[in-house]
């Protein structure tokens, strides 16, 4: 990933942190049905969706009351391998456990910077197949509502007809989603987009955004990677 497109990730990322707004609650499976069914529409082949979910604590004030919060968390996480380092100014707790069809993540972070104490929680799932216990886990997991980020990840197998531009176009259109922001390199389109079927949004220079498309070739392949309301894994 070259540098121009990892900071436009970093720049939407923090962006979508302070300015995510959420009207009406809409499950994140039906996002991620919806945009499978998109992209199997336009001849891609579904690899994998991506779900993280992101809260900020006022938990932990000390080592004690981190403790506290990982023995809580591990109730959670029953099963997972945990690894537990200090991190500059607090400490970072990683839990990674393994299914058949998914993997799941949780990174705990607590940093007493300026004596202004942060904790953030972050719960991201990746898997093929859709468990409904998801989302009860992640109710016990964070306990506020957290910011939920989706991605679906897809593939075309052969070289495709026309430039990459005009396939997001479609992918958007058939979104009913309204681009805002396009970044486009040669083999390489990234375009952020609105769409009213989803009661949430971001804003990027007062115009409301909740979809991201990412298209990339490399020799006759072509990844998709589409995110609500951005996208957060590498593309």
């Amino acid at each position: 990933m070259n540098r121009l497109v990892h900071l436009f990730i970093v720049m939407l990322f923090v962006m979508g942190i302070v300015g995510y707004q959420q009207i009406k609650a809409i499950k994140p499976e039906e996002k991620i049905t919806q945009i499978q069914t998109v992209l199997e529409k336009n001849g891609a082949h579904i690899q994998e969706w991506s779900l993280l979910a992101k809260e900020e604590s006022d938990a932990v004030s000390d080592i004690h009351t981190f403790q506290k919060l990982l023995g809580r968390l591990k109730t959670q996480m029953d099963g997972a391998d945990w690894y537990v380092e200090n991190a500059e100014q607090g400490m970072k707790a990683t839990a990674i456990k393994k299914f058949s069809n998914r993997q799941e993540r949780l990174v705990v972070t607590w940093t007493n910077a300026h004596t202004t104490h942060k904790t953030f929680i972050i719960y991201e799932m990746k898997g093929k197949k859709w468990d409904e216990g998801i989302v009860a886990k992640m109710d016990k997991i964070f306990s506020q509502k957290p910011t939920i980020y989706t991605c679906v990840r897809a593939v075309w197998g052969d070289k495709i007809e026309g430039v990459l531009q005009n396939k997001a176009t479609k992918i958007l259109k058939d979104l009913e989603a309204k681009p805002i922001e396009t970044l486009q390199e040669r083999a390489f389109v990234t375009v952020s987009a609105y769409t009213g079927k989803w009661n949430d949004a971001l804003s990027i220079n007062k115009e409301k955004m909740n979809v991201q498309v990412a298209l990339r070739t490399v020799g006759d392949k072509t990844t998709v990677v589409v995110g609500t309301p951005i996208i957060t894994s590498e593309y």
